[in-house]
């Protein structure tokens, strides 16, 4: 293959080379920018010399105009002057608005190595590089002379203005003026026209009077033909004796030469526009040709001698200028096809050449492509094998791991049944045991079994926060409270090693919203790490800091340090530290990063060996970070909402007592079976069962208050015993309690969906499941009472509460209208039809749809008692839309037909 080499290189050397053979063909000069800042574009003669310039950039391809029309606005002309300065065009003409706004900028243009040309008015200032223009001054001083050969005697010429603040009105003015100031029989009235015909048709119009003029001098001829107009409006008679005369004279239908041909206007004097002469300077001074300061471009005067002949050269002028642009799109289009047509010449041949190497190459390299193929087909057989086997290691590795995270889990949730045995036991030898040795023994197993279980807890962590099945219960809380709590858990450690433990802060609370249950795990792994590696009669600080937007959280130890070659592992999982006295299970401080970042915080550490370690944690104010999947909860702390110390004497009090409940315990484990029976038997009636199944035949055969249950059992588990207990009608009201190691949310939920009035966790406190067992039961009881009440009250339930009477009211009130719904219930009551539905629900059990019905039913069954009328008198007058209705909701809920009931009387 490496033959091939030298032919590859020719290919892409041959296509460069005929690329560029065919574009030397087209290549051209520089190319010019010339920016024109035009003050207008609406008048006429400024459309001309905008047009005169374009005619002659046609004699120079080189140019490229670029026109900003500044609409008669100072300001604007200025920001559209800067802006080209700002692109560097290669030369500016500027046709200056009013002159004194505009010269400043002119200036900046020129200082910025701009050439500049002023086209037809001037500025203040010589700081530009060349002026083109007639000499206005001259111009009116011109006309003037002409208006004092019309004069004879007393005579009143009304003079209209441009723009007054632009150097080309105001230099004809003062020519006119000048001019006519040696003859004491003139009177000159002014005008403003601002060089349009409307302004100057409208400004005569509001004359007061116009007999007494004789004269119409205009500084441009629209304005004078507007001026026409207006006298010919107000007074046609004095349109044959004013004498109308302007400046420009532009060729063209209905411009200066055409109306002074037509007697329109007496007289015109041309004004070039210059715009072709201003692009021809900007050539010489682009090309580097020699220029003047000053172009001054000539005028002549026009009248009725001369216009005839001007304005039938002009038509013929163009005639010419037509045939001429004609004549040059076709030369330019020739020139195009010429350009292209040498251009795929070239390129025909390069390819040719292209062609004939290509077969050369391609017969060359053939015989080696064929060579290499076979060796190239192996070699992928040998990589897909490889790769397939890749894929399946790669499965396989998968596969194991999930075993071995599920091993460990499993392992977690079996140890959890022991340690429910170990813990309960424990905690009441802790309460009952007298101080002594045998006391300090007791505390010493209490704290390593706690431990083992944080161990376990941690691990169980772990494996939710790598199948993504944590979330966040957050709520807001005092920090302070809450690091002051969990620094407790440590002041029996801290005064054993003799160390100097103490927590600064400068606040007496800080409230954030933060989980409490992972905040606490954060300090206390923090926590736990520091105590593992500082030394007796050592030092552990805790700070606590606010900023504008985080709080900081600070754990400062002066262990042995942290060596700078695993300061950036020791957040990784499995992670430690290899020093035999201080060992762990590596998951620690990985769990802790977790649960920061989980808080959308971050966490860092220092350390200086043999010095100092300090872990930092950073956690933002506020809510607005928390995402969806987040569940906030009502906001209190037991330092804000005063439960902190409670008098726990009427929690005993209950706890002493023996009750008439009979419980059955559903525990395939038999010592976690005997546990819950013998410390169940103080209280209640206890009935045992190994599994589901026979769980259910004691609930057909006894009466049973509660059931406690396991989830993981043979023949039947926890979750299908609570299914089928809550879908049967004799026991759906019997309360269910599920027991489990099982840890996962999905799992709690799967249990409640199922009908589980309480889920409690391995291991657990037995205090608290005699409590929860006594107060779901009492919560039973309660509503007992309210169904016994409601089943002995013709008139239908007697509650105390004050709700449920105005509900009952209303019902009473309005259960024989077949209109009334709940619907209208609830806006009668102004509640919403979702909350009287719950609250309905909660205090009586049923809908409140089934609330009405129910009562409906009842006055019906004491209407039919008493014979008050026919079973369709009946329906209709307790609210029922038709008999046949009434008798399918009879039948439902009595399981006997209004006829039979009558019957059974």
């Amino acid at each position: 293959m490496n033959d091939i080499k030298p032919l590859s290189y020719l290919i892409p050397f041959l296509l460069v080379l005929a690329l560029g053979l065919a574009c030397s063909s087209g290549k051209k000069g520089k190319r010019y920018v010339i920016g024109v800042s035009q003050c207008s574009m609406t008048d006429i003669w400024r459309q001309s010399m905008i047009s005169d310039m374009e005619m002659e950039a046609l004699n120079h391809p080189e140019i490229k105009l670029v026109v900003k029309d500044a609409a008669q606005d100072n300001d604007t002309q200025i920001s559209q002057i800067k802006d080209l300065i700002k692109k560097k065009v290669d030369l500016l003409i500027i046709s200056s608005n009013e002159t004194e706004p505009v010269t400043p900028v002119a200036v900046e243009a020129y200082r910025a190595g701009i050439p500049t040309i002023i086209l037809d008015r001037k500025i203040n200032s010589d700081e530009y590089t060349t002026y083109i223009g007639a000499d206005n001054y001259e111009i009116g001083r011109s006309i003037g002379m002409y208006v004092s050969s019309l004069i004879e005697g007393k005579t009143t010429i009304l003079e209209i203005w441009g723009r007054r603040g632009s150097s080309s009105a105001t230099e004809r003015h003062q020519g006119f003026v000048d001019a006519m100031s040696i003859d004491p029989n003139v009177e000159i009235k002014e005008l403003d026209g601002y060089w349009y015909k409307e302004d100057a048709y409208e400004a005569v119009l509001a004359l007061d009077s116009i007999e007494d003029v004789d004269i119409v001098f205009a500084h441009n001829d629209m304005m004078a033909l507007g001026a026409r107009e207006a006298i010919e409006e107000r007074d046609s008679s004095l349109v044959g004796r004013v004498e109308f005369i302007g400046v420009d004279g532009l060729l063209g239908g209905g411009l200066g030469v055409e109306a002074v041909a037509q007697g329109k206007l007496d007289a015109s004097f041309y004004y070039p526009t210059g715009g072709g002469v201003a692009i021809k300077v900007a050539w010489q001074i682009l090309s580097g040709q020699a220029y003047t300061k000053k172009y001054a471009l000539s005028t002549a005067m026009i009248d009725k001698t001369n216009a005839g002949t001007l304005y039938l050269q002009s038509d013929r002028l163009v005639e010419y200028q037509r045939q001429i642009e004609k004549q040059r799109a076709n030369l330019s289009r020739l020139l195009s096809k010429y350009n292209f047509l040498y251009s795929s010449l070239i390129i025909i041949l390069i390819l040719a050449l292209l062609l004939g190497g290509s077969a050369i190459y391609t017969v060359y390299i053939n015989r080696k492509v064929r060579q290499k193929n076979h060796l190239l087909n192996e070699k992928n057989r040998l990589v897909q094998q490889q790769k397939e086997e890749l894929s399946v290691a790669n499965r396989r590795i998968e596969q194991v791991t999930a075993q071995k995270l599920q091993f460990f889990t499993n392992v977690s949730h079996e140890i959890k049944t022991p340690l429910t045995l170990i813990l309960g036991p424990l905690d009441k030898m802790a309460q009952d045991a007298p101080a002594g040795a045998f006391a300090d023994d007791i505390r010493i197993v209490k704290k390593n079994a706690e431990r083992l279980k944080r161990v376990i807890d941690q691990l169980l962590d772990f494996r939710k926060i790598e199948n993504n099945k944590m979330g966040l219960r957050v709520t807001k809380m005092d920090l302070v409270f809450l690091v002051q709590e969990v620094k407790s858990y440590f002041n029996n450690l801290a005064q054993s090693k003799r160390i100097d433990y103490t927590f600064l802060h400068e606040m007496d609370s800080l409230f954030v919203w933060v989980d409490t249950d992972k905040m606490e795990k954060i300090l206390t792994n923090l926590l736990s790490n520091a105590f593992k590696f500082t030394p007796e009669q050592g030092k552990i600080t805790i700070r606590l800091r606010e900023e504008e937007t985080e709080v900081v959280l600070s754990v400062e130890d002066d262990g042995e340090g942290i060596p700078p070659e695993n300061l950036a592992s020791v957040f990784e999982r499995f992670f430690t530290s290899g020093q035999s006295y201080a060992p762990g299970t590596g998951i620690g401080l990985h769990l802790t990063r977790e649960f920061v970042l989980m808080h959308k915080g971050s966490i860092r550490v220092e350390s200086e060996q043999g010095e100092r370690t300090v872990f930092t944690v950073q956690i933002p104010k506020g809510k607005s970070h928390f995402d969806e999947s987040c569940v906030f909860l009502p906001n209190a702390t037991e330092s804000s909402s005063g439960v902190a110390h409670l008098d726990i004497s009427q929690v005993q009090e209950t706890l002493n007592k023996k009750y008439d409940y009979t419980i059955l315990i559903v525990e395939d484990d038999w010592d976690i079976r005997a546990y819950l029976q013998h410390e169940l038997s103080g209280n209640f009636n206890v009935l045992v069962a190994e599994n589901g199944a026979k769980a259910l035949d004691i609930l057909l055969k006894e009466n049973v208050s509660l059931v406690i249950s396991d989830v993981m059992m043979p023949e039947m588990n926890g979750f299908e015993l609570c299914r089928r207990v809550k879908s049967d009608m004799a026991l759906s009201h019997i309360p269910v309690i599920l027991l489990t190691a099982l840890s996962d949310d999905s799992q709690r939920l799967y249990g409640f969906e199922g009908g589980a009035d309480e889920y409690i966790q391995k291991p657990f406190n037995i205090e608290i499941v005699k409590l929860r067992i006594i107060k779901l039961l009492e919560e039973r009881n309660r509503l007992r009472e309210v169904f016994l009440k409601e089943s002995q009250s013709p008139a239908g339930l007697s509650f105390d509460d004050l709700f449920m009477r105005k509900f009952i009211a209303l019902i009473e009130e309005n259960y024989g209208d077949p209109d009334f719904s709940i619907e209208k219930g609830s806006e009668k009551l102004g509640l919403s039809r979702v909350h009287l539905y719950r609250k309905v629900k909660e205090l009586s059990g049923i809908t409140p749809t089934d609330f009405l019905r129910n009562y409906r039913l009842k006055k019906a069954s004491a209407l039919l008692k008493q014979r008050s009328g026919t079973i369709s008198e009946v329906a209709y007058a307790t609210g029922f839309g038709s008999p046949a209705y009434f008798s399918k909701c009879f039948k439902a809920v009595y399981n006997i037909t209004p006829t039979e009931f009558i019957e059974s009387l």
